[in-house]
């Protein structure tokens, strides 16, 4: 049997924080959010899958210890009953946020509650190297190192570390989701009332809430999660590894048979440098599978914003000395600075209206691809690309006003000094200052002309109003800079 055994509270003073947190740069002391560490001790099962991709256990309660940041109102008449859990992003061998970092202006001023979950034991090294003493209790421990472990694992896309098991961890997401629903007294937010909870990851955790929703879903009785959400994953196919020994990359073309909806609301937001891998049969509105994918233009993976400027330089720093380094480190253009963080925040609106209030979310367009076909069973799909308009930029997908009155080239790629090309953080070629006359006359007729498209994306329900002043003065700003005067 597997089972939470303590849930701690882990003080955050003034020589030990919490990794990766947020209440500095984010100002929790004005805007009123808490921000507080735990470290979820229990037993978890290992498990192996069958053909359906249904679970047995292969080894029984094996003890972990993780850790868990909580970000919420201090004011629990504050709380809007919306609890996001996202699984946190361990592409870099660190707790990476991201879906936290697009979106927290809308948590906190919503009144949501997010929780961030450890993903992997290849965070663990990391965090101990960032704080040794408390993160010393930090255990992911490999309860089967004698198996035999497949070539394809140990030299597959995610470096492999042997002493690590990552199938610790879905005991470890659907006890804490247990947890944070039940009255309990080891249950933190048990003072907030009644939640409704959302599953959420980017990039590679969308293949673990994928892999959640096809392989651990069916084992409980009654749902945990009340709505899912991916941000920057890929599609069909893309389940997490079931435990340490498994390939990171199975599934079936089959329609319906994959991670394409449920009866809870599924919505899959991408950027361009996931839409062409992520081949989405559609948008789903069935009362067993509802989904939802939304894609916009104009963006990559990583941001200037999401991937530079939320960590600030002390941030950047610290992370320099674990051997992370962010930044942009294109030679053929500037960093991609397309303001589109806002465009997640109105998918999450949109997912708590399908949740709470029965209203599906808005359909969006998608972006023009160099093939055009529905997915068939059997089918291998060659590799794609986007279509460009006549500026040199994405044709269809969601448009928010930078990219419908552009003032440079956007382009998904980069290329690095040494020629290699960036698939995850795009550039930008501006126009120049004459150009920019041409197009659009003066700065002033430009700034009328992207608050009317704000509008539009508004009524859409692809902007929110609440994001409106920063939105365009960062795109105005741009075209300022870019000479348009």
């Amino acid at each position: 049997m597997h089972a939470i055994t303590e849930f701690k509270f882990i003080p955050t003073t003034e020589t030990s924080k919490p990794f990766a947190a947020a209440a500095e740069k984010c100002c929790f002391d004005k805007i009123g959010y808490i921000e507080d560490e735990y470290f979820q001790t229990g037993t978890a099962d290992v498990y192996e899958e069958k053909e359906d991709h249904s679970v047995f256990p292969i080894f029984e309660s094996a003890p972990y210890t993780t850790r868990v940041i909580i970000r919420r109102p201090a004011d629990v008449t504050k709380f809007s009953g919306n609890v996001v859990l996202e699984i946190l992003n361990a592409s870099a061998n660190i707790d990476i946020d991201r879906m936290w970092v697009n979106s927290w202006p809308f948590f906190t001023r919503n009144g949501d509650i997010f929780v961030g979950i450890s993903s992997k034991g290849h965070v663990v090294d990391s965090m101990k190297q960032f704080d040794p003493e408390r993160y010393a209790p930090i255990n992911w421990n490999n309860p089967m190192p004698d198996r035999e472990i497949p070539d394809e694992v140990k030299n597959g896309v995610f470096k492999f570390l042997p002493q690590y098991e990552v199938g610790l961890f879905w005991d470890m997401l659907r006890d804490l989701a247990k947890l944070l629903k039940c009255g309990c007294e080891m249950n933190p937010l048990r003072e907030y009332g009644k939640i409704h909870l959302y599953l959420t990851g980017w990039s590679q955790s969308t293949s673990y809430v994928c892999r959640y929703v096809r392989s651990f879903a069916p084992l409980e009785k009654e749902p945990l999660f009340d709505g899912y959400y991916n941000g920057g994953g890929s599609g069909i196919g893309r389940l997490a590894p079931i435990n340490n020994a498994h390939p990171s990359n199975m599934g079936n073309t089959e329609p319906h048979s994959d991670i394409l909806g449920t009866p809870q609301p599924f919505m899959a937001v991408n950027t361009e440098s996931e839409n062409c891998r992520a081949l989405w049969y559609g948008d789903f509105d069935e009362p067993d599978f509802k989904f939802r994918t939304w894609q916009i233009a104009g963006t990559s993976h990583d941001s200037k914003y999401n991937l530079v400027d939320y960590y600030g330089e002390a941030d950047l720093k610290m992370l320099e000395g674990l051997g992370i380094y962010n930044g942009y480190y294109g030679v053929d253009g500037d960093a991609l600075d397309t303001p589109y963080e806002p465009v997640f925040s109105a998918a999450w609106k949109a997912l708590y209206n399908w949740v709470r209030k029965g209203i599906p979310a808005p359909h969006a367009p998608k972006i023009e691809t160099t093939y055009s076909f529905t997915p068939k069973p059997g089918i291998s799909i060659a590799y794609a690309d986007n279509l460009k308009d006549a500026l040199g930029n994405c044709r269809g997908g969601i448009r928010i006003p930078y990219v419908v009155y552009p003032t440079a080239r956007i382009s998904r790629t980069s290329t690095r000094a040494d020629g290699r090309l960036n698939g995850a953080f795009g550039k930008v070629n501006p126009y120049s200052p004459e150009f920019l006359k041409e197009l659009y006359g003066s700065l002033e007729n430009y700034a009328k002309l992207v608050d009317a498209e704000y509008d539009r994306c508004v009524a859409q329900g692809f902007l929110l109003e609440e994001d409106r002043e920063a939105n365009l003065a960062h795109t105005i700003n741009c075209a300022a800079e870019r000479g348009l005067k």
